[in-house]
């Protein structure tokens, strides 16, 4: 087992001890970069992928007793092809961090669906066009600082937006990182180098048509993903990533794309809005209750920081609409 090539694919110290258990097994390591239901494809180190089989065994420990079933990002364990049979997935190693949402159509019911394993940053995609939406983007904040990565805004399309820098300020002032740019120009990408390390996984996460694939293509330095126009009467882009995929960037990051999010539902167990809510939660300091829900209780300092206009009323309504939904779901 090659450490340093390992480390290179994203390999963390809890993934290494959670090996050991492993290593007198003839058993490997390998980083899932793609998957299907039934098979996934690894990188190990090596020169070329390999692709291992997921067992019928890991579906049934997933459905009985909540087992981890492989997604892209993940650290499996896998038994090497023999002579007439493929690779299989013995093992999901443990997670540094994981993206969950509530999965859509669901009709009520919680369902976990795990966007992406182990990643380091989430560049959050939006336009400074149609698609701007500041309540979105908190929603996808609470979601990434949840998760334990962290999330960096990026204000795509600076093109087509003749003053970015009230949009910056205003997302900003959410507690993040900021970086303005335009994949279609290539203009603003330099901004983006503190944030990519040799070794460092970052997600793309945002809207269908914000931009996702022309700014990969970009970073790539060749066209490999699609790219489709977007609607010039409603903004919208349609889907041009249909599936999750992990690629190296030519410096050694690993950059997973996503499909566009036409439905975000926090899932209870990683999100979390004390980070993507930090000013409302300094102000909950001096409530006279310390677990004050912001509604109807009295000596409330957030609801009088509305009232006084140091807290908008909109970040307000958005804060309180993710905090019951997080209720509803039995989180915090």
């Amino acid at each position: 087992m090659n450490d340093e090539a390992l480390i290179k694919l994203g390999w963390r110290q809890i993934q290494a001890e959670a090996m050991r258990r492993h290593d007198r097994k003839g058993l490997l390591p390998g980083r899932v970069i793609a998957t299907t239901r039934d098979f996934c494809t690894l990188l190990t180190g090596e020169d070329e992928p390999v692709a291992a089989r997921i067992p019928g065994r890991l579906h049934h420990l997933k459905r009985r007793v909540g087992g981890l079933l492989p997604v892209v990002g993940d650290w499996v364990v896998f038994k090497p092809a023999g002579a007439s049979r493929s690779a299989v997935v013995e093992e999901v190693l443990p997670r540094q961090t994981c993206l969950s949402r509530q999965a859509p159509g669901r009709r009520g019911r919680l369902v976990e669906q795990v966007i992406a394993a182990n990643v380091d940053t989430v560049f959050v995609i939006t336009g400074l066009d149609q698609d701007f939406n500041p309540r979105r983007i908190e929603r996808y904040l609470a979601l990434v600082t949840g998760s334990g990565a962290r999330a960096v805004v990026l204000l795509n399309k600076a093109d087509l937006c003749s003053d970015p820098e009230p949009y910056r300020l205003q997302v900003e002032s959410f507690g993040c990182p900021v970086v303005i740019l335009s994949a279609e120009q290539g203009t603003g990408l330099d901004a983006l180098s503190p944030f990519m390390t040799t070794g460092d996984t970052i997600a793309m996460l945002g809207s269908s048509g914000v931009g996702k694939s022309t700014l990969i293509n970009r970073l790539l330095g060749e066209e490999r993903q699609q790219v489709a126009t977007v609607s010039e009467s409603d903004g919208k882009g349609r889907h041009t990533t249909t599936h999750r995929e992990l690629l190296r960037l030519p410096g050694g990051v690993l950059l997973m794309d996503n499909p566009g999010m036409r439905e975000l539902q926090l899932w209870k167990e990683t999100a979390s809005l004390e980070e993507a809510f930090e000013d409302i939660f300094v102000l909950a300091r001096d409530c006279r209750f310390s677990d004050c829900r912001h509604l109807e209780e009295p000596d409330c300092s957030v609801k009088q920081a509305v009232a006084d206009g140091r807290l908008a009323e909109e970040r307000f309504q958005s804060f309180l609409k993710l905090q019951q939904e997080l209720v509803r779901h039995g989180g915090h």
